[in-house]
């Protein structure tokens, strides 16, 4: 801000518009070109904020015009986002898949990329997802795939979302913090309802069997060092403190 008061700067158009935004009533003629008077005559009236959506993108269809499961892998989920930003068919072929109970609703298919969601969602899951129409319909920690026009990403939600609240998404990992997505900027939202995961652990209690192995070395290290220390102490005729008298 020093710098452009002092003209050792020119604002650039995101900046510019900022400024459109929280003074709607300047006029964007003086403003960018020093044109005219500096306040409009009648204030315009702030844009409305683009409502969510709640429609699917590309739904696949069988023979008979029942929708499937679109499997969206993470190299298609790309494809998905620049076909969906530019208003075109996705191009990228997808698979598909049938899950029982599932028929006669608008569900997809997403595969997890990275490790924000352990150690209940890992890398290369599958998330089996149905459509979320409305944002009110948000159930608060439960789980969902949110789609903007830069990322395709499976976090839990706050939830519900109210008119033009930006959603507020967290991980399940602790290492990663919570952050916010403006509302205007959300296409889709689906409710995740069942996962497919190639991450079974071999042995539940494999945990509880090292803690149990590491607790009987330490016991037998206490006591090679208890005879060693009562082994000295006898030849040099001494007591160890809290040996009975």
């Amino acid at each position: 801000m020093y710098k452009l008061v002092q003209n050792k700067s020119k604002p650039g158009y995101e900046t510019l518009m900022d400024i459109l935004n929280q003074f709607p009533e300047l006029s964007a003629e003086w403003l960018m070109r020093g044109d005219g008077p500096m306040v409009r005559d009648e204030p315009a009236a702030p844009a409305p904020a683009a409502a969510y959506p709640g429609i699917p993108y590309a739904v696949a269809v069988d023979a008979s015009g029942e929708e499937l499961i679109s499997v969206w892998g993470i190299k298609a989920q790309g494809g998905y986002m620049l076909a969906r930003a530019q208003g075109q068919e996705a191009s990228v072929p997808l698979d598909t898949i049938s899950v029982p109970g599932y028929k006669g609703r608008t569900v997809r298919a997403f595969e997890v990329a990275g490790d924000s969601m352990q150690p209940i969602i890992n890398q290369g899951d599958l998330v089996i997802a149905t459509i979320t129409e409305r944002l009110d319909l948000i159930q608060p920690k439960h789980v969902y795939v949110v789609i903007t026009d830069e990322l395709v990403t499976v976090k839990r939600l706050r939830g519900p979302v109210k008119k033009n609240e930006p959603l507020e998404l967290l991980s399940d990992n602790r290492y990663y913090d919570p952050f916010v997505l403006p509302q205007k900027d959300v296409r889709e939202i689906w409710h995740v309802q069942a996962l497919l995961t190639r991450s079974i652990p071999a042995n539940r209690d494999e945990a509880y069997d090292r803690m149990l192995v590491l607790m009987e070395m330490l016991a037998q290290d206490s006591q090679q060092l208890r005879n060693l220390l009562l082994d000295v102490a006898a030849r040099y005729d001494v007591k160890l403190m809290g040996e009975n008298e």
